[in-house]
C-alpha cells in the first residue's frame, strides 16, 4: 500500500530567500505554512507553539542558515558570535528543547570553513541545509527500525505527535507485511494527538482511534495494546528521556501491564540524566483557555503546566536512534561518559493534596480543612476528561469555599508525583465489589502513580452528578467538536481499582 508522507515529516521547508513554517496550531482545518525572512519571525512561531519537536529542529537550523546567507564578512569569528547569540534566544524561548546542542553544531561548522571557500557565511548556510536534510533522511530509517520491533497485528499507544513519523512507521510495517493500528492520547493541553497524530494516521488510511489522556492504563489493563511508540525531545546518556508531559505515567503503565515502550530518539549529547535538564512551565493561558473559551467559571485559580515529563531509563524497553536500536546496556556503553551518581530521591513533603473523582458537596468543606491538617498549600485537581468534572465542578466547588485549587491537565500528574510534590491522593470511588472500587476512568493511573511514589490514599465515596457535561467523549471540547474525519473514539468507561493495590486502604 503506498502512503504520501504527512506534512509534519518535514514541517519546515527552505524556501529560496528564506523558509516555511507549517503552522501546527492551524492544523487540521487548515494547512498554511509562516513565510519566515527574518530570525524572530522563526523565534516567535518556536514561543507560540506554531512549530515544535523536529519542527523546531528544522527551524533552528535554517534560522542558522539565513543569518549566514546574509553574512559578508570573511572572517569566522564574528559569524560564529552571531549564531552564538541566536542560539541563546532560542533556548529562552523553549528552555527544554536542546537548541545549545544545535547551536553548537553550527559553530562547529563555522570553525570548519575550508580555507578556499567563498566565505564563511556561505559555507555555513550550505552546511546547514545539508544537515537538515540528512536529519530528515535520517527520520526515514529510524522508522524503518521501529517498524521491525513492531508485532503483526501491532496495536499501538502513542502520545502527542512525532512530527510524521509513526506515519512512516506505518508505512513500513505495511511494507513488511505486518498490520498496525494506533490508539492516540488527545493529548492536552493543546490537543496534538488529536489534531496531529490522529488526522495524519488518518490521512494516511491507518486505523487510529482517540482516548483521553487519562484512559492509558484503561486501554492496557484489558490488553488492547501490544506496543508504545513515543518521541523524546531530548535523551539523557544514562537513558533517561524528556518529552511531552504525560510520557513518563504512559511508561509506567506500560512498565505495569507488561507492555514494550519504544523511543524514538536522538543522540544525548553531553546530557547525563534527565533531572538535569530545565522544565519548561508554559503560561496557565495556554490550559485555561481553549479558542477563545474559558475552561474555567471563575477567578484566583492556580494552573500548573510543566510542559514535559522525564521518563527513567529503567521504564525504557528500546531506544530507536538514528544509528542503531539499543538496549539500556547497549544505549550506556555507546553513549554514557561517566558513571551515573546516585539519584536523590524527590522530596517526599509535597505541598498539594490531589483530588480525583467527584467529591460530594458535602466534603468540599472536609478538603479545605484537610489543606491545614496536612500542611499542604494547595488542592490539586486534574481536568478529568472527557466530562472535565474536575475543572467544571470540583474546581468551582472549591472556589467558593476559599480551599485553593490548582488546576492541571490529566497528563500532567506523573510530572507533579515524580517531583515530590504530592502529599496525598484523595480518591473519590462510585461503587465497591469484590474485585475492587469502581470509579472515574483516570483513576487507575492516580492508584499507580500514588503507589509507586509512596503517597498514601484516602477513600471516599463519589457524588452522584447530575449534571450534563458539555463533552461526553473525546470528539468535542468544550462542546466543540475537535476530532478529525476518519477517526474513531475508542470506547472508555468507569475503572475497576484491584483491591491488590488498594489494601493498605481498604479500611479507610
Amino acid at each position: 500500500m503506498l502512503v504520501a508522507p504527512s506534512p509534519l515529516f518535514e514541517p519546515v521547508l527552505w524556501d529560496g530567500d528564506g523558509f516555511k513554517i507549517l503552522d501546527e496550531i492551524s492544523l487540521p482545518e487548515k494547512i498554511e505554512y509562516i513565510p519566515v525572512r527574518e530570525v524572530e519571525q522563526a523565534l516567535d512561531a518556536v514561543r507560540q507553539m506554531k512549530t515544535r519537536a523536529f519542527g523546531q529542529v528544522l527551524t533552528f537550523l535554517y534560522s542558522g542558515a539565513l543569518l549566514a546567507e546574509r553574512y559578508q564578512g570573511k572572517d569566522s569569528e564574528p559569524l560564529g558570535e552571531q549564531i552564538a547569540r541566536m542560539t541563546q534566544q532560542f533556548c529562552e524561548a523553549r528552555p527544554t528543547f536542546d537548541f545549545s546542542g544545535l547551536g553548537a553544531d553550527l559553530l562547529g561548522l563555522v570553525r570548519q570553513t575550508p580555507p578556499g571557500a567563498a566565505g564563511p557565511g556561505e559555507w555555513l548556510a550550505q552546511q546547514a541545509r545539508g544537515f537538515a536534510g540528512r536529519l530528515t533522511q535520517a527520520r526515514q530509517a529510524r522508522a524503518k527500525r521501529a517498524a521491525e520491533l513492531l508485532p503483526d497485528a501491532a496495536r499501538v499507544l502513542t502520545h502527542c505527535n512525532v512530527s510524521g513519523e509513526l506515519v512512516a512507521v506505518a508505512r513500513h510495517c505495511w511494507e513488511m507485511g505486518k498490520k498496525i493500528s494506533v490508539i492516540a492520547t488527545e493529548t492536552r493541553p493543546y490537543l496534538q494527538g488529536t489534531r496531529l497524530t490522529a488526522w495524519e494516521l488518518s490521512q494516511a488510511g491507518v486505523g487510529v482511534s482517540l482516548i483521553p489522556d487519562c484512559a492509558i492504563a484503561q486501554v492496557m489493563a484489558r490488553g488492547e495494546v501490544n506496543a508504545v511508540i513515543v518521541g523524546a525531545d531530548r535523551a539523557a546518556q544514562n537513558g533517561d528521556v524528556i518529552n511531552k508531559v504525560g510520557t513518563y505515567p504512559l511508561a509506567l503503565m506500560a512498565q505495569a501491564y507488561g507492555v514494550p515502550f519504544y523511543v524514538l530518539v536522538q543522540d544525548p549529547r553531553s546530557t547525563a540524566r534527565g533531572m538535569d535538564i530545565t522544565i519548561e512551565e508554559r503560561p496557565a493561558s495556554e490550559l485555561l483557555l481553549f479558542q477563545g473559551q474559558s475552561l474555567v467559571n471563575g477567578d484566583n485559580i492556580a494552573v500548573r503546566y510543566p510542559a514535559f515529563d522525564v521518563t527513567p531509563a529503567g521504564l525504557i524497553t528500546r531506544w530507536v536512534g538514528f544509528a542503531d536500536t539499543y538496549t539500556l546496556e547497549s544505549f550506556r556503553r555507546t553513549f554514557q561518559i561517566e558513571v551515573e551518581a546516585q539519584e536523590e530521591p524527590a522530596d517526599k513533603n509535597g505541598k498539594y493534596l490531589l483530588v480525583y473523582g467527584l467529591p460530594p458537596k458535602s466534603h468540599y468543606g472536609f478538603l479545605k480543612t484537610a489543606l491545614a491538617a496536612e500542611q499542604a498549600e494547595s488542592i490539586l485537581v486534574p481536568e478529568m476528561r472527557p466530562e472535565l468534572w474536575g475543572a467544571r465542578i470540583v474546581v468551582r466547588e472549591l472556589l467558593q469555599r476559599g480551599a485553593a485549587p490548582t488546576l492541571i491537565s490529566d497528563n500532567m500528574m506523573g510530572a507533579i508525583f515524580a517531583q515530590g510534590e504530592i502529599r496525598k491522593l484523595y480518591l473519590f470511588y462510585d461503587e465497591l465489589s469484590e474485585q475492587g472500587l469502581s470509579a472515574a476512568c483516570g483513576s487507575l493511573v492516580a492508584v499507580r502513580l500514588a503507589r509507586h511514589h509512596g503517597v498514601p490514599i484516602e477513600l471516599q465515596e463519589s457524588e452522584r452528578n447530575k449534571e450534563s457535561p458539555l463533552d461526553r467523549d473525546v470528539s468535542t471540547f468544550l462542546g466543540r467538536r475537535v476530532m478529525p474525519s476518519g477517526v474513531s473514539v475508542h470506547p472508555v468507561e468507569k475503572e475497576i481499582i484491584p483491591w491488590s493495590l488498594l489494601k493498605e486502604d481498604k479500611a479507610t
